[in-house]
């Protein structure tokens, strides 16, 4: 009987070392982005190359970049084909017509330009000449409930996580700095959705349960939420922490999952294991953002019927002291329905990642420029791995 039992526990353990070793890690192909010619922006003499926010659209027949330009505290639009500056928005930072510091934008038409300005916590309407048309006070701190772990998010919209109108809903992402104790899928939400015409607001999406589990550093680096929006005006949400992706409509309750990772054996830990409201000095926070994987924002290319979403892998020869810190990247390539098609590593340069778009000629990414009176894009277009 003994012997039998001892029999039973050697399988049981062969078994179990068996499993371990044919578990393999996530395996995700190598495709090939094709580099183009550089997107260049000659730019004039009130116009710097350092921005807050672009915005691509279309108006009319032509397409357009603008992006924010504080010198003059303006929006400047260039034509995307000729290269050509098409005109300039200024606006008052105080008065009637005042919207402060220009922060993100959101293009509709030539009267129904918005902005947000995320301390006034206030949303305008615009129209092309820099009037205020309309004003919103979106006040999300007056929602939190004081007896409860709800924490509404700051809203804070980039171009990666850009000011987004969807019928008379206007969709803006943020996120409250710091770590509790206590989140879980509801409570901690960072989609907000305001009614234009009622002023309701409504949230959702909280994170991913890999953040209820630990300490992540309560700042920017993987709490801020990137999203973007589908073909269908479903949300397309990317989290630092996650390779997943979420997907839903503004109406889901729930939502769809699809892996959009660089495989491999990569786990991202958080901090420290335990989740409190400590906080954690600078350094350790950047030593753990070099060490670790983390995701990047995703973008929609209409052109090609494919997504891109970046992953930034860890290099911990980096100097966490010396700025800005820029990890290696890799483009992840999905198809139109989310589905897999592979990963791009890019080669080394000063990529800004938090300033690109997707036109008709490619996906493109800033990159620092030797000469500062010019704008500059690294331009790719995905095209199957031929080997």
């Amino acid at each position: 009987m003994v012997r039998n039992f001892f029999l039973f526990i050697l399988v049981c353990v062969s078994f179990s070392l068996c499993a371990c070793s044919t578990k393999k890690a996530r395996q995700v192909q190598e495709v090939s982005l094709k580099e183009l010619a550089d997107c260049v922006f000659v730019l004039d003499d009130s116009t710097v190359a350092s921005m807050e926010y672009l915005q691509y659209f279309q108006r009319n027949d032509s397409a357009i970049l603008a992006f924010t330009n504080r010198y003059d505290n303006s929006v400047v639009l260039y034509d995307y084909k000729s290269k050509k500056n098409v005109g300039r928005i200024h606006y008052e930072k105080e008065g009637g017509d005042g919207i402060g510091e220009v922060f993100s934008f959101c293009y509709v038409n030539d009267d129904s330009i918005y902005h947000y300005h995320f301390n006034l916590r206030t949303l305008f309407r615009t129209n092309n000449e820099g009037k205020v048309l309309e004003k919103h006070l979106i006040n999300t701190y007056s929602n939190a409930s004081p007896d409860s772990l709800f924490i509404a998010p700051v809203l804070f919209p980039r171009t990666n996580s850009p000011l987004t109108v969807v019928g008379d809903k206007m969709l803006m992402a943020g996120f409250m700095m710091g770590e509790v104790e206590g989140e879980n899928d509801e409570n901690r939400p960072v989609m907000v959705y305001y009614d234009l015409k009622t002023g309701r607001l409504d949230y959702s999406d909280s994170y991913p349960s890999v953040y209820h589990k630990g300490h992540w550093g309560g700042g920017f680096i993987y709490r801020n939420p990137y999203f973007t929006i589908s073909p269908q005006n479903e949300i397309i949400l990317s989290f630092a922490a996650d390779s997943n992706l979420r997907v839903h409509s503004m109406n889901e309750k729930g939502f769809r999952e699809y892996y959009a990772g660089v495989g491999g054996d990569y786990v991202i830990t958080p901090i420290e294991e335990r989740a409190s409201s400590k906080w954690i000095n600078k350094d350790e926070c950047n030593r753990h953002y070099i060490d670790n994987l983390s995701y990047g924002p995703v973008f929609y290319d209409k052109y090609r019927c494919v997504y891109y979403r970046i992953a930034r892998l860890p290099d911990p020869s980096i100097d966490i002291h010396k700025t800005p810190i820029i990890k290696p990247i890799e483009i992840i390539v999905l198809d139109k329905s989310f589905e897999m098609i592979g990963k791009c590593r890019l080669k080394e340069d000063k990529y800004w990642i938090n300033q690109c778009f997707v036109g008709e000629d490619g996906f493109h990414i800033q990159v620092e420029s030797e000469d500062e009176d010019e704008l500059r894009f690294k331009t790719f277009v995905f095209a199957i791995d031929e080997k």
